[in-house]
């Protein structure tokens, strides 16, 4: 692991942090040559052969879970216990999120500098591993392995919101949108009143020079109202959730989406672009869209 790298470690349920590698760390450092998985995302590759076919046909990709295994150095000093630093390094991770308390996060590795921060949420997967051949607390130093896992593979940076509104019942203007990562994204739009007519382009062109084209290179999909009942309508292209939802968090498909569907993700590499929005019968005080851009990660580092 470089040394130069800032990565912290945030305890379960926000809780408290460590910095154990880079300027900082201390008495809980990443043992060298002891960090596995952290690096890229795993990726399972699918190709399918038929009869006779020489070679094979691509078919996919996929993304398992991120399995790693983290050694530390935990030594004991600075007024303090080797057995409390031990004891502090294991109480930032979990098994599982805690099923008494809606609000609890799971334990969080954050790498990076000040403008490139980039977070991944890890559970134990199995019990710490330390088996010393002398005693810890009298040598005041131990190496303990940890098995992680992270459902979700991809490293996090914060989301990019960008905003278009108008101060009247009606209007129509640009959004901008892009997507800088080295992954899809799958982007959400949020809606407050009013009759939307919102951006569902294809993409097309090279990695950084992407812009809206193919077939349906200028769709846009007239929306039913969002109303008072509705309050807003998220609508995300994210496959494992539900299109259209409320401010209730009800699926509202039917009511708002009619006989259209989003289609088009955005790819990774795509430069910032301007998007068609409009909006008619909102309230005299206007209306609001909020285009939500996740930033997903293929690692820590790169990827631009």
């Amino acid at each position: 692991m470089n040394p130069s790298i800032p990565i912290k470690i945030i305890g379960a349920g926000n809780g408290e942090e460590v910095i154990v590698n880079g300027p900082g760390a201390r008495n809980i450092t990443l043992g060298e040559g002891q960090v596995q998985g952290i690096y890229e995302t795993p990726v399972d590759v699918e190709y399918s052969r038929a009869r006779k076919q020489r070679g094979a046909t691509f078919k996919g990709l996929e993304l398992p879970d991120r399995q790693m295994t983290l050694g530390f150095n935990v030594v004991g000093g600075h007024g303090l216990e080797w057995s409390d630093e031990h004891q502090f390094l294991r109480s930032l991770f979990t098994y599982q999120l805690d099923p008494w308390w809606d609000e609890d996060e799971l334990a969080r590795i954050v790498a990076g500098v000040k403008d490139d921060i980039r977070e991944l949420h890890i559970a134990m997967s199995e019990e710490p591993d330390f088996n010393p051949d002398l005693d810890p607390e009298h040598q005041r130093y131990g190496n303990v392995f940890y098995k992680l896992i992270a459902a979700q593979p991809l490293w996090e940076s914060p989301t990019e919101v960008t905003v278009w509104e108008t101060s009247g019942s009606s209007g129509s203007g640009l959004i901008p949108c892009s997507n800088p990562t080295d992954q899809t994204m799958y982007q959400t739009l949020k809606l407050t009143r009013g009759i939307w007519t919102a951006p569902d382009v294809s993409w097309v062109g090279a990695p950084r020079r992407r812009k809206p084209g193919g077939v349906y290179g200028t769709r846009t999909i007239p929306l039913q109202p969002v109303t008072s009942q509705h309050g807003t309508v998220e609508i995300s292209l994210d496959p494992m959730k539900v299109m259209f939802r409320d401010a209730g968090k009800s699926n509202v498909t039917g009511q708002v989406g009619g006989n259209y569907f989003f289609m088009h993700p955005i790819p990774p590499h795509t430069p910032l672009t301007m998007l068609p929005i409009s909006v008619t019968g909102a309230p005299a005080g206007g209306a609001r869209a909020e285009l939500h851009q996740p930033r997903l990660w293929g690692s820590f580092v790169g990827g631009y």
